[in-house]
């Protein structure tokens, strides 16, 4: 007999839930003014509150897709494409809250943010949100071609590349000192950076006895550079081959996620920040991919659709033509076949979806043509 949802509700939390379970613990939802079953009295009487009409117009206002004033407000800002979100979704740099182009994504326990390409003027913005919100590790989805230390039309290198190679970024209250300590090409097309952040203007406390400590001077931060996935359709050949080293390539990047949660003596573990281009399809797949990788850890479910949904509800744009649908599919299976669970049923799904791929024709704008 399946337990009772009652019964589901007082297990443990599992290893690969982002919050451990004595910060979890303390987390209660706000009283809700606007309950279900009010009669029109209670509603006026609520209204009659001004504390309580803030509360409800935030509750409201935190349902829409996106608010019109703030993507206004923004909008000269963004140097990529204009991606409308929500506030609260909104990555907020400092108590200025500056713009930066990268969003949260909170679901389920898991915490990431999808970021933009950064150009020369505004890649420390990088590193401040890293430092931030104390990031551990950073994933670029940028090909080798679509990097630069001059073309803003490209993305920034904002990282060192080479052992020991330095970079000083500046930001409002002093500098960071990037040093690559270590540099690791990876099998899938890939390479993997130890990079040490020092922070000019961090005090370090002196009585603290935990080497990860949250006011730290000097800290490691992994970057994986996936740098050969361009994100477009090949003009020719098999276009979901590269598919396979995507999914290798997550893989890693999800063991070492786990790794870094399972090392944590904190309560609260830093997001995971995923860069690609316009952050709504190379950074999409990436996230499928990786709430998939912790699904299929505990053979819980493989419902890819149901994740391209909430990607594309969280991040307008996302996983946005035929192409990037049908890629993220291809990634998602050669998952499931590289985790052995039912290997036989996704390799005749991916040779299925790479022999028909072609049947279902696309305009220049992603739709069907007709």
């Amino acid at each position: 007999m399946a337990p009772s949802k009652s019964r589901e509700g007082k297990k443990e939390q599992p290893k690969t839930n982002r919050r451990k379970a004595s910060a979890t613990s303390k987390m209660t939802a706000p009283a809700n003014p606007l309950s279900d079953g009010h009669a029109p009295t209670d509603l006026a009487e609520q209204l009659a509150k001004p504390k309580n009409r803030n509360q409800m117009y935030d509750m409201v206002k935190g349902h829409a897709a996106s608010t019109v004033p703030e993507f206004l407000k923004y909008l000269p800002e963004n140097v990529r494409l204009p991606i409308p979100l929500r506030d609260n979704r909104r990555f907020k740099i400092g108590p200025d809250e500056e713009f930066f182009p990268g969003q949260y994504i909170r679901m389920e326990g898991a915490e990431y943010i999808l970021v933009q390409a950064p150009t020369k003027k505004n890649y420390p913005l990088i590193w401040r949100a890293v430092q931030q919100d104390r990031v551990k590790m950073v994933v670029c989805l940028c090909h080798d071609d679509q990097m630069s230390n001059s073309d803003d039309s490209k993305c920034f290198t904002y990282f060192p590349t080479e052992p020991e190679q330095t970079m000083e970024v500046e930001h409002k209250k002093g500098k960071y000192t990037l040093v690559c300590k270590s540099r690791e090409g990876l099998s899938m097309g890939a390479t993997k950076y130890e990079v040490e952040i020092t922070d000019s203007e961090a005090v370090v406390e002196k009585n603290s006895d935990d080497p990860n400590a949250l006011n730290e001077k000097t800290r490691k931060v992994l970057v994986f550079h996936m740098n050969t996935w361009t994100g477009q359709k090949p003009e020719s050949g098999n276009v979901l081959e590269q598919a396979q080293n995507v999914a290798l390539f997550f893989r890693e990047v999800k063991k070492h996620e786990l790794n870094i949660l399972r090392k944590s003596m904190e309560n609260y573990v830093s997001p995971v920040l995923i860069q690609s281009f316009d952050a709504i399809n190379r950074s999409a797949i990436g996230w499928v991919a990786l709430m998939l990788l912790r699904d299929v850890e505990k053979r819980e479910c493989f419902d890819v659709p149901n994740l391209m949904k909430l990607i594309m509800k969280s991040r307008m744009g996302s996983i946005s033509t035929y192409y990037q649908f049908c890629f993220c599919m291809a990634v998602c299976l050669h998952i499931g076949k590289d985790v052995k669970w039912c290997e036989n049923d996704c390799n005749n799904a991916l040779t299925e979806l790479t022999a028909k791929f072609g049947d279902r024709k696309l305009n220049e704008l992603g739709n069907v043509a007709v």
